[in-house]
């Protein structure tokens, strides 16, 4: 097998398994109501579980990242498939058992999606691409997610009125511990293509990059990404239907929303081909501050498809470019690390931004606290990309356009 079919067959090997990954997340939204019933669980407290899960996937993010530089991508995302298919197989089995799924599905199968996810495939690109190509090719896999979001939600709610939860979830654990973890294990022992020489000269520890300012401008960025990104997820149509938006207004809302992010992704990973990376990773974080800057004004049809719009233009940007940038910036021996440091970031971001938007609403009886906190952390974030970034020795000078 040829170098450039080698490193397709890995790209579209990667977009697959995010693309299933996406179940892990998605069947529990969609079945929330039954598992909570099933555990004679009010909502409020079945969310725990929801809300471990993403806790503990930012956490596991560092040794994620560090697994990858050393294991390497593909095993540890087989790792991933393995850990995940257990854990939903002995979800299934135990399904009376309320603390043992919190353990499973808050941990177990949070670390399976971290390991299945951004983290690893960002690895995987670096040794794959040149420089030049790891933007686009690095949204191209990102994309899996979307597009499981977006097909495969759709078929969840069609199953459940037809299948209990422990069917599908036994379902979904045999088809990760199984074909996919082996599919994984096939693609492994593919011999990974040589990359340049100066690419391989890199290195790097971790005391360059806490010296670098650089570093804290990502952090930074990558919080308010996370807190705006679990702000939507969780608290939007609630926010829309105080407002008294129509359903077909949110339903067209979100569709559009997730189109957008489809193009935003690859239209960041072309454009950071083209111009400066911090530049462009700045103007994702304002559109992303005018979008939720648009969530203060008074709820009309043109609004609401205009905050989707925007929103779904930046959703994917800020995740490519954070990630271009950090696998350009720092050596090989970090590189990974730090990419998982900066999405566990992005995670307490989104697990913050929940709690704050929910005992916001309770105390202030409306969203607007909290959207105002997340639309001044987008516009510093935003600023602090174009006045504190600098070249370092690892990133080469961006090409004139």
């Amino acid at each position: 097998m040829n170098k450039a079919r080698i490193t397709w067959t890995l790209v579209g090997l990667g977009f697959f398994t995010m693309f299933l990954s996406s179940a892990l997340k998605g069947v529990f939204q969609v079945y929330f109501s039954d598992l909570a019933q099933s555990f004679g669980r009010g909502r409020a407290d079945f969310g725990f579980a929801g809300g471990l899960f993403l806790l503990v996937s930012g956490l596991a993010s560092p040794l994620v990242g560090a697994l990858s530089d050393r294991a390497g991508p593909i095993k540890t995302v087989m790792l991933g498939s393995l850990t995940g298919g257990i854990a939903f197989l002995l979800l299934a089995w135990f399904s009376g058992q309320y603390w043992l799924f919190v353990a499973l599905y808050g941990l177990v199968a949070a670390f399976a999606l971290a390991a299945m996810s951004y983290v690893p495939m960002g690895v995987l690109v670096d040794r794959l691409f040149e420089q030049k190509k790891k933007s686009f090719a690095y949204a191209v896999i990102s994309n899996g997610t979307s597009v499981g979001f977006i097909v495969l939600s759709p078929l969840w709610l069609w199953l459940q009125p037809q299948f209990s939860w422990p069917q599908i979830f036994m379902v979904i654990g045999a088809l990760f511990a199984g074909p996919v973890t082996l599919l994984l294990w096939w693609a492994s022992r593919i011999p990974m293509p040589e990359k340049p020489a100066a690419e391989h000269q890199q290195e790097g520890n971790w005391r360059s990059v806490l010296s670098d300012q650089g570093f804290y401008v990502l952090a930074l960025g990558f919080i308010g990404c996370g807190a705006t990104m679990a702000f939507i997820d969780i608290h939007l149509v609630p926010l829309w239907q105080d407002g008294g938006a129509s359903r077909a207004s949110m339903g067209f809302s979100l569709s559009l929303l997730g189109i957008l992010e489809l193009i935003s992704g690859l239209a960041a990973g072309w454009l950071a081909t083209r111009y400066a990376q911090h530049n462009l990773l700045g103007l994702f974080y304002l559109m992303r501050c005018l979008a939720m800057a648009l969530l203060l004004v008074q709820s009309s049809l043109v609004t609401t498809y205009l905050f989707a719009a925007i929103f779904g233009a930046s959703y994917l940007g800020t995740v490519v470019l954070t990630s271009a940038i950090c696998l350009e910036r720092y050596g090989n021996q970090v590189k990974g690390q730090v990419f998982g440091v900066l999405f566990l970031l992005h995670q307490a971001g989104g697990f913050a931004s929940a709690q704050l938007g929910a005992y916001g609403y309770d105390l202030f009886h409306s969203y607007r606290p909290t959207i105002i906190v997340l639309t001044l952390i987008t516009a510093i974030a935003g600023l602090a990309c174009f006045l504190f970034f600098t070249e370092s020795k690892h990133q080469p000078a961006a090409e004139p356009a």
